[in-house]
């Protein structure tokens, strides 16, 4: 698929509908922008919880989220103790 876009005020650059669509870029979406040379390439970022459905069984009844925060509780006390030895 071939598309000519503009670019308008500040830098905005509209994705045409269809290829949204396609790609469910819904507004609030995350895109990876990267640099190729003269080409720019920009990559939807999956949300964790659509991320999450990919291995349904791995998932089913943890909320990855709260698991995070958890283990940044652990490393933040982990931090602490150390700096106190140090």
């Amino acid at each position: 698929m071939v598309e000519l876009v503009t670019v308008i005020s500040k830098g905005r650059v509209i994705i045409p509908s269809r290829l949204r669509k396609e790609l469910n870029i819904v507004k609030g979406a995350k895109l990876l922008v990267i640099r190729e040379g003269n080409a720019i390439k920009m990559i939807p970022v999956p949300k964790l919880s659509k991320m999450a459905s990919v291995d349904k069984e791995l998932f089913e009844g943890r909320n990855p989220s709260e698991e995070i925060k958890e283990i940044r509780k652990e490393w933040n006390k982990e931090f602490e103790e150390r700096i106190r030895i140090a």
